[in-house]
């Protein structure tokens, strides 16, 4: 969060120069990269067999909440869980996640018709293994922009 507000506040000093200067220009072209990319690859964990969303949790969507209002882009919050649970259950909760952080996106002022859900429950896991190091990785939502 304090490197979002850091080049947040780069950007905001760096747009009203950005005509007087090309070095400004890409100072802040790096910047909205750099965010971008803190946008899509920042992910919202959960524990085990919830989709509640973690106090630690908070200052990421935060952070996802003020990129959203920044640019008006539109985006795509996908669930997914670990591989413990039958196949319909982790589809059930992976869609109980991103709804999860979708209605907290809602309510940090983003407008739903931006927000768009799906559900991958275990079958697109981000760490092969078995044990509880990488089931915690796998349960999860993702962002992409649309």
């Amino acid at each position: 969060m304090k490197k979002f507000l850091l080049l947040m506040a780069v950007a905001a000093l760096a747009l009203p120069l950005a005509s007087c200067s090309k070095q400004v220009v890409e100072a802040v072209t790096a910047v909205d990269d750099s965010l971008q990319r803190a946008f899509l690859n920042d992910h919202v964990y959960f524990d085990f067999d919830r989709y509640n969303i973690r106090a630690d949790e908070i200052p990421t969507l935060q952070m996802k909440a003020a990129y959203l209002n920044a640019t008006g882009a539109s985006s795509e919050l996908q669930g997914f869980a670990d591989e413990r649970g039958t196949e319909a259950y982790n589809l059930a909760l992976g869609d109980r996640r991103a709804k999860s952080a979708r209605n907290y996106l809602i309510d940090l002022g983003i407008s739903g018709s931006r927000l768009y859900t799906t559900s991958y429950g275990e079958s697109m896991p981000a760490d092969p293994g078995h044990n509880e190091a990488a089931w915690a990785r796998n349960r999860r939502v993702e962002f992409t922009l649309r």
